[in-house]
């Protein structure tokens, strides 16, 4: 009997198995010559093939039967910015790494592993690759989080932070056989034929309501926000700014994903209902954020609240919302993870400034990091003049223009009241010279070079973001195209 092999498009899949041979290659590595930068330099040649394989599939699109990864410019621009931010915290890791004593022959391969599932994740087409791929980031991510093995708190964290994973996970596996249970389908675009041809059956909606569960524990979405806080705060601070710039992006990507394609039709259903939780996780997210005297925490309840605004998007979710949504997490990958390396390369060696007090004339020691923590936090609280504005003002024009002005007015409220806690930081960062005597410790170069590139870019897109808006349109067209 002859065997037929079923056809493989392994084109589509180029970026991913580039990243995952490197990741494996660097774990071998690892183990022969026992040498970091070694390590760090095959991870990063990994990276950047796998950009340049990324760059090519611009623009391409490869129908259902061939593969069962959708690419197109939706999931080009979004492995972009994953690629991007694994990079960027590696370089930033680079001092870190050294000062804390983390084992880096195993800290950059799980990088890649991450950024491998977050790939994964924002071009998956059915719900069983959809699951593998949150389980591939997020047992990655647990790892990372433990990475400084003799701090309690870094291990406390990684325990919390994997329970609540694996509640979440159940919650999501459960959603998952429910929608197949009342659609007969795992496929995203069976699916949304299956939901368009009347009634959404019970099962369905059920479903739907426990993958919400699911997936708003990935991005800590009220009221399954609480393990961030302590996660942020007890993992390695560059992993911090990593999660909160790579891993909740990608799961808000694949809710975006999720709703504007197979849940299309049972979204009108679920208006209401994600309107309170936006509000909630804005409120909810900025109070806590206002009460907290150790900086980590602060940015960890101030990441609750900007998912909070981008829930905005996934309300109102019209072409206009999609793209204000592209925008903001695109802007807030940039700030998220500069202000959390910001936050690294401020520290006095292995020992880091946690508490708002530490940061006393911290200017004076070190002016470009605090340049730039001072342009992130201008930048979260949506001054003008800096990216974060323009995602502000283009988030809330939407939801203006499609009638959620009450939501709009909620959202303007909440970035007032972040102004309190992010002025604070940067004015005594600013106004308090004491500690400007301190023995000034040197962070590697590339780190410091990767924060002042972040820095710019978010000036740069407050004043000119154009270019990007060309290709955030371009992306949102792609995932309204039939084969999504």
């Amino acid at each position: 009997m002859e065997i037929t092999l079923p056809f493989v498009n392994l084109s589509t899949i180029m970026p991913l198995l580039i990243v995952a041979f490197f990741a494996m290659a660097a774990l071998l590595v690892d183990a022969f010559y026992r040498n970091k930068l070694y390590v760090f330099i095959t991870s990063l040649l990994g990276l950047g093939l796998a950009l340049f394989a990324v760059y090519s599939q611009w623009g391409a699109v490869v129908p259902p039967e061939e593969s069962m990864v959708a690419i197109n410019s939706y999931t080009v621009f979004f492995d972009t910015i994953f690629i991007l931010v694994a990079a960027a915290t590696m370089f930033i890791s680079l001092g870190y790494v050294e000062f804390t004593g983390i084992d880096g022959g195993k800290y950059y391969p799980l990088l890649l592993l991450a950024v491998l599932g977050m790939m994964l994740l924002v071009s998956c087409r059915d719900l069983l690759v959809m699951f593998l791929a949150i389980e591939l980031l997020s047992i990655s991510s647990y790892v990372l989080v433990a990475s400084q093995r003799e701090r309690w708190v870094s291990n406390e964290a990684a325990i919390k932070y994997m329970l609540t994973g694996a509640f979440a996970s159940a919650f999501l596996l459960f959603g998952i056989a429910l929608v197949f249970g009342g659609t007969g389908t795992i496929d995203f675009i069976k699916i949304k034929q299956a939901l368009s041809q009347g009634t959404v059956p019970f099962h369905a909606q059920i479903g739907l309501a426990m993958m919400l569960v699911g997936l708003g524990f990935k991005i800590s979405m009220v009221p399954f926000h609480m393990w961030a806080p302590d996660v942020y705060e007890g993992a390695p601070t560059p992993i911090s700014g990593f999660l909160s710039a790579g891993s909740k992006i990608a799961v808000f990507a694949l809710l975006l994903r999720l709703f504007a394609g197979p849940f299309a039709v049972p979204h009108v259903d679920w208006v209401a209902t994600l309107w309170w939780i936006s509000v909630l996780t804005m409120f909810v997210g900025n109070i806590s954020a206002l009460l907290q005297n150790s900086v980590k925490r602060m940015l960890a309840y101030s990441s609750i609240a900007q998912v909070g605004y981008m829930l905005v998007a996934l309300v109102v979710l019209d072409t206009r919302a999609m793209e204000a949504a592209v925008l903001y997490m695109a802007v807030y990958a940039m700030t998220g993870l500069a202000a959390f390396g910001c936050i690294a390369y401020l520290s006095k060696g292995p020992e880091e400034r946690l508490n708002v007090q530490d940061y006393a004339g911290v200017a004076y020691n070190y002016p470009i990091q605090s340049a730039v923590l001072s342009v992130c936090l201008l930048s979260l609280a949506g001054i003008p003049l800096t990216a974060g504005f323009i995602g502000k003002l283009y988030l809330f024009g939407a939801a203006v223009n499609a009638g959620f002005v009450g939501l709009a007015v909620i959202g303007v409220l909440n970035s007032a009241v972040s102004l309190y806690y992010y002025l604070g930081l940067l004015l005594r960062m600013y106004t308090m010279p004491e500690g400007a005597g301190e023995p000034v410790v040197t962070h590697p170069m590339a780190g410091r070079l990767v924060l002042a590139i972040l820095g710019v870019a978010i000036l740069v897109l407050g004043v000119y973001p154009s270019p990007v808006l060309g290709l955030i349109k371009e992306a949102v067209a792609a995932i309204a195209s039939p084969v999504m």
